[in-house]
């Protein structure tokens, strides 16, 4: 019985040493991915009640809304989607009150993971890559 017990403490041992180890003196950290970043920028002269950006990834079926309220003339609103690589697709909505002023339908992920929407006066959108 005692052997059955050593053998069972070694391997335990063995096997924590294992996770524990430190990393070779060659080995390189890997880096870890950036997230995907949209930026809603408000040129308008309103303030927008509440800006949406719904988000589907890769790793989730279900669509995701994420909201921020309030974006004065002047200000952006930050989106942090996530992972780079899990974006499929998003869209952004913009609502002064409950009426929709600005929709831009669903827009592709961009290569550099970050994507610029800018409202103009006129409560259009220009979208552009940032590098």
């Amino acid at each position: 019985m005692r052997r059955a017990v050593r053998a069972v403490c070694a391997a335990l041992l063995l096997l924590a040493a294992s996770f524990t180890a430190a990393p070779s003196a060659g080995a390189q950290p890997t880096p870890a991915e950036p997230n995907y970043v949209v930026d809603v920028i408000n040129h308008s002269r309103l303030t927008l009640d509440e800006v949406n950006l719904a988000v589907a990834r890769h790793s989730d079926p279900t669509i995701r809304l994420m909201t921020q309220r309030r974006v004065t003339s002047g200000a952006t609103a930050t989106f942090n989607l996530g992972a780079c690589s899990d974006v499929r697709q998003f869209a952004a909505s913009a609502f002064i009150g409950s009426r929709e002023v600005l929709h831009t339908g669903n827009i592709n992920p961009s290569p550099t993971c970050r994507t610029q929407i800018e409202i103009t006066q006129d409560l259009t959108a220009h979208r552009k890559a940032v590098p």
